[in-house]
């Protein structure tokens, strides 16, 4: 048996604000529809935030019901919640507009295919972590009565996000016995042997944070093909033709340089920062605007002054955000908003934040 792992989609998310950008997200999630018809998967596993919302876009559901109608039959479709798309208040998630097997919410849950167990459980964090590492513990003894089984969940598992606070799982948290454990939640392409199996977090289908675009240059972003009918798992990456995004630095002087750069079939996004002394920032923006006019979708400017005292690095190690902000409000939801708050804000999408802010606030729109 063949499977799509397929993850973090995030349909409906409008980066900067842009059409375009919303678009890009459609695009990805079509082309990855398309090649896993290609690849001749018996079944396409989602794990998690299929859509970026619990209140997604009547565009985002529009697109995947006509993903839906152009397998016809050719797949099963198994998903999990993601912590985007889960209602804050035990709603009803959008996927339950559509046919598909929705596993896990509240419970580990499963199905078969073709001999296979399919198991998974949608995403618990902050006072549900508990319940997650009860049921999970029920994956094995189910699973001993199958050849080959998987697991899918969107958690973060701390060896591949060792941040405490951003992490639900400890490796000793999870099952040993899946041949597959099909993971969501981190934005890059990870695979590891793994108890009896391999496990891997297939990454999103489109760059959504600046700090992802270093992985996404590497490896690609896309989804797995994995073949189940071989003594262990064989996983094949496939990659998609997403918007490229590029960082940049040039000085002030050789603006022309970032020229070099741009030059894709499909407009980039550029990240260019800008260094010089005494910087004229309202020159470098008209100047970059004029230099990148048709060859660029977007350009986020940023600027390094060398005639101002430069900061000092850092100190090594991770920072415990979600703690600090914990120890501030006092309030796991509000942890969460902020954090969301906080990631959206930096990337400059104004408008992503707004709604974020008011889903929290149960504030409802008539489109």
């Amino acid at each position: 048996m063949r499977i799509a792992h397929i993850s973090d989609t995030h349909l409906g998310y409008r980066q900067y604000n842009l059409d375009e950008r919303e678009n890009d997200f459609y695009d990805a999630f079509n082309e990855a529809i398309d090649k896993a018809i290609e690849e001749r998967v018996d079944v396409l596993l989602h794990s998690g935030d299929l859509f970026d919302s619990s209140n997604p876009p009547i565009k985002a559901l529009y697109v995947f019901k006509n993903a839906l109608r152009k397998l016809d039959g050719k797949m099963k479709v198994y998903t999990v919640l993601g912590d985007h798309d889960t209602p804050r208040r035990r709603g009803m998630p959008p996927h339950k507009l559509f046919d598909i097997r929705v596993l896990g919410i509240g419970r580990l849950e499963w199905g078969e295919v073709n001999e296979v167990l399919i198991a998974g459980i949608s995403n618990l964090r902050g006072r549900g972590v508990e319940l997650l590492k009860e049921e999970l513990k029920k994956f094995d003894a189910i699973a001993e009565k199958y050849k080959k089984s998987v697991l899918i969940a969107h958690q973060a598992v701390e060896k591949y996000l060792p941040f405490e606070g951003a992490y639900e799982l400890k490796e000793d948290d999870l099952p040993r016995n899946a041949t597959y454990y099909a993971l969501g939640h981190l934005h890059s392409k990870l695979t590891a042997r793994f108890g009896e199996g391999y496990l891997a977090y297939a990454g999103s289908t489109e760059i959504i944070r600046r700090d992802e675009i270093s992985s996404w240059s590497k490896r690609g972003k896309g989804f797995y093909v994995v073949d189940l009918d071989r003594d262990e798992a064989e996983i094949h990456e496939i990659n998609l033709d997403i918007r490229p995004q590029i960082e940049v630095e040039v000085d002030e002087e050789k603006l022309e340089e970032i020229l070099n750069y741009v030059n894709y079939p499909k407009p980039p996004i550029v990240h260019v920062t800008v260094r010089g002394e005494g910087i004229n920032r309202q020159y470098v923006i008209e100047r970059l605007s004029e230099l990148l006019e048709g060859k660029v979708l977007s350009c986020k400017p940023s600027f390094r002054d060398l005639s101002q005292p430069q900061l000092k690095e850092l100190p090594k190690g991770p920072i415990d955000l979600k703690s600090i902000m914990h120890e501030y409000l006092g309030d796991e939801e509000l942890t969460k908003l902020a954090i969301e708050l906080y990631e959206l804000l930096s990337e400059d999408d104004i408008s992503g934040a707004i709604k974020s802010a008011e889903e929290f606030l149960g504030v409802k729109h008539d489109s």
